[in-house]
């Protein structure tokens, strides 16, 4: 059986210091998410943005916000991968990647990456939308 792949790297960017990168096992597809940190001295303060299906209805030009919710990691991770994070961001400043299994989560990570590629699937729709409204604009 084809396992999905979890893990957190570093991306050393100043308000989003880290990457959420999940892969689908079965289709071989990628999705990377940004953990922020708006505040770098405030450890608790780590979250995403992820794409919530019952949110987006029709593909348009300014609902992409209204189709994201923030999640605060220490709801996503248990408490002992959520202080793995912590310890990597804050206590040292070396790269890092953290590989996590399913039991690092207290939600379920297949429903964060089924509902992710259905976002990554929505993006495309979206742009595709997009530019044949250009088409016609310029017609």
């Amino acid at each position: 059986m084809v396992q999905n792949v979890y893990k957190i790297v570093s991306s050393f960017e100043a308000n989003c210091p880290a990457k959420f990168v999940m892969k689908d096992g079965k289709k071989q597809k990628e999705v990377t998410i940004g953990i922020w940190n708006p505040e770098p001295d405030d450890r608790d303060d780590l979250y995403v943005c992820l794409f919530n299906p019952a949110e987006y209805e029709t593909p348009g030009l300014n609902d992409w916000d209204d189709a994201l919710d923030v999640f605060q990691m220490d709801d996503i991770l248990t408490p002992d991968a959520y202080g793995q994070l912590q310890s990597a961001l804050f206590d040292y400043e070396a790269h890092f990647e953290i590989a996590l299994t399913e039991k690092d989560f207290s939600i379920h990570p297949t429903e964060i990456l089924d509902d992710e590629l259905k976002g990554e699937s929505a993006k495309e729709q979206m742009r595709s939308n997009e530019k044949e409204q250009q088409f016609d604009m310029e017609m």
